[in-house]
């Protein structure tokens, strides 16, 4: 036959929840910690692509100066509309990196956010230990 449980001391509910609150507290720091790395990341990553982005903008309005260059001496027109199809490729293919982009910084976002909504849910749990002792004390003096 089971032993029936006693109700455990304060003191051990104390250092239970001692124990818990500081667990919680280390896998915050360790989200915290990989939000940290994720944002510098993503940090580098932009700066590299816009980076990119300028030379390769820039290379695009020399590239239009040399094709009107060349329709000025009456260059071939089959070759031009090819040089203006390649031009929209790369827009095309910018489009979809500022699309990547947009969609890495979203995420960054969400966890932004889950990162918040757990230091609530952490305060509120913090908030709900303290008020325990307190409503155990008043039904005990009640």
């Amino acid at each position: 036959m089971a032993r029936p449980s006693r109700p455990e001391s304060p003191g051990k509910r104390r250092r239970t929840a001692g124990e818990r609150d500081r667990v919680a507290d280390q896998r915050d720091s360790v989200a915290d910690e990989r939000e940290r790395v994720a944002d510098e990341r993503e940090s580098n990553s932009n700066d590299r692509e816009v980076r990119l982005d300028r030379k390769e903008s820039q290379l695009v309005a020399r590239e239009a100066r040399l094709d009107q260059r060349s329709q000025t001496l009456h260059e071939a027109l089959p070759e031009i509309l090819q040089r203006e199809q390649e031009a929209i490729d790369r827009s095309q293919e910018r489009l979809q990196r500022s699309e990547e982009r947009l969609r890495r910084a979203q995420e960054a976002l969400d966890r932004s956010r889950a990162l918040l909504n757990r230091d609530a849910a952490s305060i509120r749990r913090e908030l709900d230990d303290s008020a325990r002792p307190a409503r155990r004390l008043t039904r005990s003096q009640g």
